[in-house]
């Protein structure tokens, strides 16, 4: 399977953008596990890329084996699109681009970008016509449920963004009002399948392991998963599930006490010095959900007055903990 110039394999395995979380020390992580097969940046912020030097905005910042890797972007002004695309085409070689029309917080929403955009078909037609302008690279984009489960509005808007020239579409089968609080529906993936079958879909939502990937693509026949909150948990996830899928086998994991610290070293190799421990802190919140006294762990690490003291700790901690079998599923948001 390939989309111009990337190839992608059956059942690829792609790593969901997150706000805070997968910047390029985090895909750097996720990488030295043996990677996915599709990366995506943390949201741009087109305005940001058109009036601020991109070579200096640190969520442009690009590791070395973190590929192919697609720039995820939000706004709502086409031409802010084009230029910011044009801009990054200019400095940067990403493989393709991702439009934002799914994220549901609510900042995002007050702007009018992500999901809200959904109410706007004819505006996000124009988007997508205003990167495919500025590109000869893919273009794709990520999308909910939209504000409603209705099967004929969802299709509607799907054709909307394939007649504007969108290659790939992953869907997140929730509503914005729902969040995360409800059971991803993953028969509208199947809607997807069975009215664009020539459409690459990645299906998103309610991955936590090996066995969920494995279940999704069986029921939805989506090309491929698309897997978010498990990621900071288990960046070897997707070791383990192309393991599974190939095999019907997980390998063993790593020693839990050893990540922290390989995280912050490339934090430390990446990452400009003062988004370093804010980021390296927002990570563990997520990391140490793999244990039933994480949220303890977390209050315990964060008393430690230095880095390194916070390190010591939590590798005295991690020395006594094992990893839980899969699913890797976090009981906190944030």
């Amino acid at each position: 399977m390939s989309i111009k110039n990337i190839t992608l394999e059956k059942n690829f395995l792609a790593l969901a953008p997150m706000a805070g979380l997968t910047h390029a020390a985090f895909r750097e992580l996720v990488a030295s596990f043996g990677g996915c097969d599709l990366f995506f940046t943390e949201m741009l912020n087109v305005r940001a890329i058109v009036h601020q030097n991109p070579e200096k905005d640190p969520y442009l910042i690009c590791g070395k084996n973190d590929r192919p890797l697609v720039a995820q972007l939000v706004g709502r002004e086409p031409e802010l699109f084009a230029q910011a695309v044009a801009r990054l085409e200019a400095n940067f070689s990403f493989c393709g681009y991702d439009i934002n029309f799914g994220c549901s917080r609510g900042a995002i929403q007050r702007y009018g970008w992500g999901v809200s955009l959904m109410k706007e078909p004819a505006l996000c037609a124009e988007i997508v016509a205003a990167v495919r302008s500025a590109t000869q690279k893919p273009v794709s984009a990520k999308i909910r449920s939209g504000f409603e489960h209705n099967r004929e509005k969802l299709i509607s808007f799907v054709e909307t963004l394939i007649q504007a020239g969108v290659q790939l579409v992953t869907l997140h089968p929730r509503t914005a009002e729902e969040g995360f609080r409800r059971p991803a529906r993953w028969e509208e993936i199947s809607w997807l399948k069975e009215n664009f079958p020539s459409l690459k879909i990645l299906g998103n939502g309610d991955v936590f392991g090996p066995q969920d990937a494995q279940k999704m693509l069986a029921q939805t026949r989506c090309h491929g998963v698309m897997i978010g909150r498990a990621a900071p948990l288990r960046p070897w996830i997707f070791r383990d599930t192309k393991s599974y899928l190939a095999k019907g086998e997980i390998p063993p994991g790593p020693s839990p006490q050893e990540i922290p610290t390989k995280m912050w070293e490339l934090i430390s190799q990446y990452l400009p010095e003062e988004l370093r421990e804010k980021r390296f802190e927002l990570w563990l919140f997520w990391f140490l959900q793999n244990f039933p006294f994480g949220l303890h762990y977390f209050s315990e690490v964060k008393k430690e007055k230095t880095l390194a003291a916070k390190l010591e700790k939590l590798r005295q901690i991690l020395s006594r903990e094992r990893l839980r079998p899969y699913p890797a599923r976090p009981y906190l948001l944030r």
